[in-house]
C-alpha cells in the first residue's frame, strides 16, 4: 500500500497496535479475492488505493483515529468511536454493486456505515452485526443506501461505540 498520500500520520506505537493480547487482533483479515480491475479501493494492502484520502478529517468527532499494524497488515483503528469520517477523491461508484469492509472489535455494541455525496447528502446508515473478537467481512449492497448520488460519492461515515479496527474498504 502506498502510504505517501495519507494525511493521517502513522502513530508512535508505545506497545500498542502490535497484535498482542485479547484487546487487539492477532491475525489479519482474509485477503480479498476480487480482481484489481473490478475494485475501487479506499484502504487496503491488497489493492491500489485512491490517492489523496484523508482518514481523519476534522468533523468535530471524539474518535481517536490511527493507522496501526497487526500481523504485518496496516489497518485503521477507531478508538472511542462516536463517529468518524473518511474522505477520498470524488468517485463514480454507480457501476459497482457492493461496498466491502472488514472489521474487528472486542467492545463495540453498535457499528454503522454511511456513504456521502456532495452537498453533503448523507445516505441512511446501514447497521452491521457486531461479533466480538474475530474479523468480520461484510459486503453491503449499494442498493441498501438511499439518497446519495452514487456517481459522486466522496466520504464514508462510521458511527457506533467502542474500538473498531477496519481494513479492506473498497467498492466492487
Amino acid at each position: 500500500m502506498d502510504t505517501s498520500q495519507w494525511t493521517l500520520p502513522k502513530p508512535n506505537f508505545n506497545g500498542e497496535g502490535v497484535g498482542t493480547g485479547s484487546s487487539s487482533p492477532t491475525d489479519a483479515p482474509a485477503s480479498p479475492t476480487a480482481a484489481q480491475a473490478d475494485v475501487l479501493s479506499i484502504f487496503s494492502d491488497a489493492y491500489t488505493d485512491l490517492a489523496g484520502s484523508d482518514f481523519d478529517p476534522d468533523w468535530g468527532q471524539g474518535t481517536d483515529a490511527t493507522i496501526e499494524t497487526y500481523a504485518g497488515n496496516e489497518v485503521l483503528q477507531y478508538k472511542d468511536l462516536n463517529y468518524q469520517g473518511l474522505e477520498y477523491t470524488v468517485s463514480d461508484v454507480s457501476g459497482y454493486t457492493k461496498l466491502h469492509l472488514d472489521y474487528w472489535t472486542t467492545d463495540a455494541t453498535t457499528f454503522n456505515v454511511s456513504i456521502i455525496s456532495p452537498g453533503p447528502i448523507f445516505s441512511n446508515a446501514v447497521a452491521l452485526p457486531v461479533t466480538k473478537g474475530s474479523w468480520q467481512s461484510v459486503d453491503i449492497n449499494l442498493s441498501e443506501y438511499s439518497t446519495p448520488n452514487l456517481s459522486e460519492v466522496f466520504q464514508l461515515k462510521t458511527d457506533g461505540d467502542g474500538t473498531v479496527i477496519l481494513d479492506n474498504i473498497y467498492f466492487y
